[in-house]
């Protein structure tokens, strides 16, 4: 990390992006925006936060947002986050985006005052001060850090969901932990798993159509920490199989969810119906659910 420019600042508030450091970055934000709509409309309860997000672009170079994730006085989502080329596990990226948490909470202590201090031009000059200082703190620790993996001992891996899309389409998908639908207080019958999985389905494909689409990027993953279950993190991994796209929902171990995703691919990319485009009939594809019949109990 050699150079200023390759770290961004963000603040989104709700649906709005109250801050953009780089207006370059701003599409890349948005995608901040299309995942929360996906936590609020399948965790109500709001005890889902979302932890960082990875992206790849046409050029392979790699981006991630790191994210602080709190609810406000007024049951509103707060997002803090810095995004750059830096890895998931760089415990000094964790910690400048501590600092810049607190410095904000500092001079803008409320939601409300925030967001009515984000209309003043002054508000970017008070940030940018901010962002300033927190590079030349941590510009050298960053550039010698040394990141560590953290393993997750103690996880239990469970597979929430699977399917596969096309341009936004979905396939062929599978839902396996009916258990969320409690979450909505719906009862757990084929008609409303249907309808879950349906909605679920539908929203993890427009969010990596909308990423191509607005950023130009494919995202690649999706850390989420669940605040009802805090050594088992939700993760949401993305992957591409000839023409068509591999989404899985876990909870879990990330690098033993990560592995068991590139067998699955790799089993999956065998098929030849894969490498053609898509022609709206879904026969051709049904056989392809043999490949989820029993992947749950291999997640585990």
């Amino acid at each position: 990390m050699s150079s200023k420019q390759l770290i961004s600042y963000g603040i989104i508030l709700e649906d709005e992006i109250l801050y953009c450091s780089n207006n370059d970055k701003y599409s890349i934000f948005e995608i901040v925006l299309f995942v929360e709509k996906l936590l609020r409309g399948f965790n109500p309860k709001r005890t889902w936060r979302l932890n960082n997000i990875f992206l790849k672009s046409p050029s392979d170079e790699k981006e991630r947002i790191i994210i602080r994730h709190l609810l406000t006085e007024t049951n509103e989502s707060l997002f803090i986050f810095v995004s750059g080329y830096f890895e998931e596990g760089s415990q000094e990226i964790r910690n400048m985006l501590g600092d810049f948490f607190d410095k904000i909470k500092a001079y803008y202590p409320t939601a409300d005052v925030i967001k009515k201090c984000s209309k003043k031009p002054i508000f970017k000059e008070i940030i940018k001060i901010m962002t300033d200082y927190l590079w030349s703190k941590y510009e050298i620790l960053l550039e010698h850090e040394e990141i560590k993996v953290e393993v997750n001992p103690g996880a239990i891996n469970k597979l929430l969901y699977c399917g596969i899309s096309t341009q936004g389409l979905p396939i062929i998908t599978k839902l396996f932990d009916t258990s969320l639908l409690q979450n909505l207080n719906k009862e757990i019958n084929p008609e409303n798993i249907d309808l879950f999985n349906s909605s679920l389905s539908a929203q993890l494909a427009t969010i990596e159509m909308n990423t191509l689409i607005r950023a130009q990027a494919s995202i690649k993953e999706i850390h989420i920490a669940d605040l009802e279950d805090k050594k088992n993190k939700k993760i949401i991994l993305y992957d591409s199989i000839g023409k068509y796209s591999l989404a899985v929902f876990a909870s879990g171990n990330f690098f033993e969810i990560t592995d068991l995703m590139k067998i699955l691919k790799h089993q999956i990319s065998k098929e030849k119906v894969l490498d053609e485009e898509f022609s709206g009939d879904l026969k051709p594809f049904r056989y392809l659910e043999k490949f989820f019949s029993d992947l749950d109990k291999e997640f585990a």
